[in-house]
């Protein structure tokens, strides 16, 4: 037994420096980027928070990240990145980018994972944003109309597609969603 323990303690370091040169690097630049993400959050909670800052952060987060992660967290940042450019009133550049975003994610994740229902939400968020944006500022209805048919079909699709006892929930949501928008517009 005593052999034993003594071959084992002669042989940690050999197993902290091969954790260390292979995946070492990768979980420290993942603690690292949890770190930032944590950052990033607490800008988003302000009370006036910096979009544009945040949206530069995004980006410095999704280079942190070690080269072989999963694609599900790359599109999940690229989630957060939209939603903050909604959020400056970026509409047109957010749609581009969501749109791009779901066809990735739908490859990878398929039509109903978690996040390609989540991209798929905030598209519609961004199309019916774009649409009170559009009617707001006094935009023709031919100009309008294709975003609202779109919002109202990406809205239709998440909820045929949602199992029936979360779709009262999500219906919640959606209706909480263009009140606050409303409000916005009263502004």
């Amino acid at each position: 037994m005593r052999k034993f323990l003594t071959l084992l303690w002669l042989l940690f370091p050999v197993g902290v420096i091969y954790y260390h040169f292979n995946a070492g690097d990768a979980q420290l630049a993942r603690e690292k980027a949890r770190d930032h993400l944590v950052q990033i959050r607490a800008l988003e909670r302000v009370k006036e928070p910096d979009w544009i800052t945040i949206v530069e952060e995004y980006n410095k987060l999704a280079a942190e990240l070690p080269t072989d992660e999963r694609p599900s967290v790359r599109h999940q940042i690229r989630l957060a990145k939209a939603k903050a450019r909604i959020e400056m009133l970026d509409v047109a550049g957010a749609i581009t980018d969501l749109t791009q975003l779901l066809l990735e994610s739908a490859a990878v994740d398929g039509e109903d994972g978690s996040t390609t229902r989540a991209i798929r939400e905030t598209l519609g968020k961004a199309y019916f944003y774009g649409t009170s944006l559009l009617k707001a500022n006094g935009a023709t209805e031919e100009e309008w109309r294709p975003y609202a048919e779109r919002t109202r079909q990406v809205f239709r699709y998440l909820a045929e597609h949602q199992d029936p006892a979360a779709l009262a929930d999500y219906e919640r949501r959606v209706q909480a969603e263009f009140n606050r928008s409303a409000r916005l517009n009263n502004l």
